[in-house]
């Protein structure tokens, strides 16, 4: 035993006080809190919105008015309108240009990213939409015709294209790959009747190409597990399903009954979160220990993120409701949100809430406590 004496601690003092820094530090970990700021009023019908992280501006698209409304997330007020494009439905973002798909025009649509002004069109199939910039080049499918096409931004024109098989709302790319989900694989008025395919994959360095059969019925959602491992699951599945690089197998993850209607789903540390459109439990699978658990949440949860590794947030469309939890599942805060809620935007601590039928958007201060 020690000594009493000048400097001199007994070992059973030291460890009580290494459990109370333990207790204190414990005590002092952070919880989130959202602080309701403002409503930005954008009339029309918004139906999707896009952040520009290096000018601070937010686009927002309007159905009704078929235009792009440019918010300035500093002053929260529209600053410009872009009207170049008869039917927008999408913006990606270049190093010089804001980028947008126009649907019925058959064109994307070049804006100058620094000041806005219109630059150029170049014309693509019918019905370009959903777009991703990489390097110099925009990824690009159209709907109305069945392809996907690759666009050199500064040549300004089309150099490759790969017709595909089925309509694709939505599609990733992850190592080298592209992943196209087949969204109409699957019809709901005739279930015995499946297309052949339901994802197509190309190797964007050797341009090679193969479709998995259908099994994920209206794929929608796929997420990086790890490279060349990839979990998908599609709106009306009910399980959680895996492609591998190279492989032309899709192999269940895991599988549940009557929890379906499944628009979004995400990464959370080792877990994949599934919400519901029609289910009031968020699922969460450890795809490491390949177990499941149902939390409870809202009904009709339309979009799913996260806040950093500290919090997720529900969007609900159903309740028109927005659910913070902490990052053990547990019901922090919930938040009434403008009519028809559809999207969520993170912008650093600062939260936006589309809403279509309210046209405004809400925004939230993210707050540690």
């Amino acid at each position: 035993m020690a000594e009493r004496g000048a400097g001199k601690i007994r070992p059973s003092v030291t460890i009580r006080i290494i459990i109370i820094i333990l207790l204190m530090t414990a005590s002092n970990v952070f919880s989130l809190s959202l602080v309701h700021k403002n409503d930005i009023q954008i009339g029309g019908k918004p139906v999707h919105f896009f952040l520009d992280e290096i000018y601070q501006r937010i686009f927002v698209i309007d159905y009704q008015n078929e235009n792009i409304k440019v918010i300035d997330a500093q002053t929260e007020a529209i600053t410009n309108i872009l009207e170049k494009s008869s039917y927008p439905v999408f913006c990606s973002f270049s190093k010089s240009y804001v980028i947008v798909s126009d649907f019925w025009g058959h064109k994307i649509d070049f804006y100058q990213r620094d000041d806005l002004s219109f630059s150029h069109s170049v014309n693509t199939r019918n019905g370009p939409a959903y777009s991703i910039v990489k390097d110099d080049l925009l990824y690009f499918v159209s709907q109305r015709d069945y392809f996907f096409q690759v666009l050199d931004i500064e040549r300004r024109g089309i150099y490759q294209e790969f017709e595909l098989t089925g309509r694709v709302p939505k599609f990733y790319i992850y190592d080298g790959l592209v992943i196209l989900p087949y969204y109409d694989n699957y019809h709901t008025w005739s279930r015995d009747y499946e297309l052949k395919n339901s994802i197509s994959i190309i190797n964007l360095s050797s341009l090679y190409r193969w479709d998995i059969e259908g099994l994920v019925k209206k794929p929608l959602s796929v997420l990086r597990l790890k490279e060349g491992r990839y979990a998908i699951s599609g709106y009306l599945d009910n399980g959680i399903y895996e492609i591998k690089w190279g492989s032309m197998d899709t192999k269940t993850l895991v599988n549940w009954p009557d929890h379906s209607h499944i628009l979004d789903m995400t990464l959370f540390q080792n877990n994949i979160l599934v919400p519901s459109m029609s289910d009031e439990k968020l699922l969460v699978y450890d795809f490491d220990k390949n177990t499941l658990k149902r939390i409870d949440c809202a009904k009709g949860v339309l979009d799913i993120e996260f806040f950093n590794q500290e919090g997720i947030l529900l969007l609900s469309n159903f309740d028109e409701i927005l659910q913070l939890f902490s990052s053990k599942y547990e019901l922090l805060e919930e938040h009434k949100v403008g009519k028809y809620p559809i999207k969520l935007l993170i912008d650093k601590e600062r939260l936006y809430v589309l809403c279509m039928d309210s046209a405004e958007i809400n925004i939230f201060n993210i707050i540690k406590e």
